[in-house]
């Protein structure tokens, strides 16, 4: 199968070559410096969450972060140089902000900063969506989760994918240990310098626990749970693997009709369940047999997962 015009950088690519750099010695987290944020001059957390893209489109991109404080003045400055000369205010007062950038270029990259009252974020940058014809290059990764060492490993992982500086990052769930404690997020978030940069898309694990943070810091197209996209060649499909969703009617009837209308030359689609492992988990037969055809009836490229 020719796959020229994807480069795909799989997570065990990205530990195998930390590794092999490292030899036999212990993994070096002399680099790794954990939670990040803004700061006043009083020197407490001020921007604690971003900022940072979602649902990136051909001609528009979401800008999202949160405050430790209640702010009134908020905006996003951006342009296609670090000068950021156009600006987009949101006079809220709110502790999670979101403000949509429209009338964009497809395939192309953006600079932005986000400044809440007195506090102004670095200056990062985003990418729209990708054209047809256009090469893409996006990781693939998952479990992270990180509270069983502190987020170190996470973080070693999280520098790793900032180095190949993606596009986009898939994540196949288990983003957090569990979703529904709000600290976890601001963890994830503070040791995950790659989503400044890179549109994060996500498919729900089983820790993330239909937790309401995940529902907030992730603006996702459909109902946010199965979703799809485009970008470059391919057509992605996020899915919801979870037993309580994914025998539901609603998402296999929606996942065929998604298939039919597709008109990429490529199909990945990523969820967290394995539909065959030889791991402790095992396989997912249930799902083999629920989803395995279509994905072989519509000629699914790849299939990515996680949980094993």
């Amino acid at each position: 199968m020719n796959l020229q015009k994807i480069t795909i950088l799989f997570l065990i690519l990205l530990i195998t070559i930390n590794i092999s750099v490292l030899g036999n010695d212990a993994l070096d987290i002399s680099n790794v410096t954990h939670k990040k944020s803004f700061f006043n001059e009083n020197n407490t957390d001020v921007i604690i969450v971003g900022p940072y893209p979602q649902r990136a489109s051909f001609d528009s991109i979401i800008i999202a972060w949160e405050t430790s404080i209640e702010t009134q003045n908020n905006s996003v400055h951006f342009g296609l140089t670090p000068d950021c000369e156009k600006i987009i205010y949101n006079n809220y007062s709110n502790y999670f902000h979101k403000i949509e950038i429209c009338d964009l270029t497809p395939s192309m990259k953006y600079y932005y900063k986000v400044k809440s009252d007195f506090v102004e974020s670095k200056i990062y940058s985003f990418y729209t969506s990708f054209l047809q014809n256009d090469s893409i290059r996006f990781v693939v990764y998952g479990d992270s989760r990180g509270v069983w060492d502190n987020w170190i490993n996470a973080e070693i992982v999280a520098n790793a994918i900032k180095k190949e500086e993606p596009y986009f990052v898939l994540h196949t769930g288990d983003i957090v240990n569990d979703g529904r404690i709000a600290e976890q997020w601001i963890d994830f978030f503070s040791i995950s310098d790659f989503t400044h940069n890179s549109t994060l898309y996500p498919s729900i694990g089983n820790h993330e626990n239909y937790g309401e943070s995940y529902f907030k810091y992730f603006i996702l197209p459909n109902n946010e749970i199965w979703y799809s996209f485009d970008s470059g060649p391919v057509h992605f499909v996020s899915l919801d693997s979870n037993f309580i969703n994914s025998i539901k009617l609603s998402q296999i009837f929606w996942l065929i009709k998604d298939l039919i209308v597709n008109k990429q030359p490529y199909t990945i689609v990523f969820f967290h369940h394995t539909l065959y492992s030889s791991g402790n988990h095992g396989s997912t037969f249930y799902l083999r047999l629920l989803w395995g055809f279509i994905f072989d009836y519509f000629k699914v490229d790849i299939v990515f997962n996680g949980h094993d």
